[in-house]
């Protein structure tokens, strides 16, 4: 049985899937590795780099869709098809560092030796990573706490859930799923939420170095696909957000609201960015008759 899947979904990725795909194959993993990558459709040369690489990395599995399905689909595909018992992902223009696949699975591998096989059941393990934007001459060390409650750290925005940082068993990322494919944006966050309603747990890995580096990059992002996304969020979860108190709640739905208007503001969108701003003016006066009400 293959120890570990990497999954890798691709679209449009020609100029730098190879640079992700290699920072996989210099890691120090024992046992079977598997590289599955989906190319999701794409109109530039991506799946002739995929096709050249898998020549070369007997690793590589490749699978194509026959259009563009979007990345939660995409996602959805990846982890029906792979056979690793542990899972994690890498988007196409980010990379793992050496030592980062193999101290995951040191972390998973202590906690089964130390409960069970059961004790694996609910947990994804992650690691500090860098943030490096285009404009900065050297990247930024994130290092996520490990939360207390999953639940709130994930609503409050304090814990920045992203799928690539997460290893786990194969089994756990099934029963979290699917990922929503109503989702264009931030199909990790709601993929989490329902993680945390399961009561599933996030471990970090005891290391003060950063294990992976994310290319961060606004530019070319839909601004209002991101504002739908936190929208639909929002609805479906709503009961969650305002069982830590509408105070919080109203708070953390403004969140919402900057990062829309940033991904505006990267892109240069004034149409976007007024629809916004137009959108959380109303949800304020919204908020504040409806306090004036409940106090009359």
């Amino acid at each position: 049985m293959t120890t570990l899947t990497v999954c890798i979904p691709a679209f449009n990725g020609a100029d730098h899937v190879e640079r992700a795909i290699r920072s996989i194959v210099t890691s120090e993993v024992d046992g079977g590795v598997e590289i599955l990558v989906c190319d999701d459709g794409s109109t530039d040369d991506t799946w002739l780099v995929l096709e050249r690489l898998a020549t070369e990395i007997p690793e590589i599995r490749l699978l194509r869709n026959p259009s563009n399905l979007g990345r939660p689909a995409t996602r959805n595909r990846l982890l029906r098809e792979a056979t690793g018992r542990f899972l994690t992902w890498l988007d196409a223009d980010d990379e793992k560092y050496p030592g980062m696949l193999r101290a995951q699975l040191d972390h998973l591998l202590e906690v089964e030796a130390a409960g069970g096989e059961r004790a694996l059941e609910g947990v994804f393990v992650y690691t500090n990573y860098h943030w490096l934007r285009p404009a900065w001459d050297e990247p930024k060390l994130m290092a996520p706490e490990q939360p207390d409650d999953p639940m709130q750290s994930l609503l409050d925005a304090s814990f920045g859930g992203y799928l690539w940082l997460m290893m786990g068993l194969r089994s756990t990322f099934l029963e979290a799923g699917p990922f929503d494919e109503r989702l264009p944006r931030l199909q990790d966050l709601g993929f989490f939420i329902r993680f945390a309603e399961l009561g599933g747990r996030f471990e970090r890995v005891t290391s003060d170095e950063a294990l992976c580096v994310y290319h961060k990059e606004d530019a070319g992002r839909d601004a209002l696909a991101v504002w739908r996304s936190w929208t639909r969020l929002w609805r479906r979860y709503r009961h969650h957000y305002v069982s830590y108190g509408m105070e919080n709640a109203r708070r953390w739905r403004r969140h919402h609201y900057r990062v829309s208007r940033r991904f505006a503001l990267a892109n240069h969108d004034k149409v976007a960015f007024g629809w916004i701003v137009l959108l959380e003016v109303l949800f304020v006066i919204r908020g504040r008759f409806r306090r004036l009400v409940f106090e009359a």
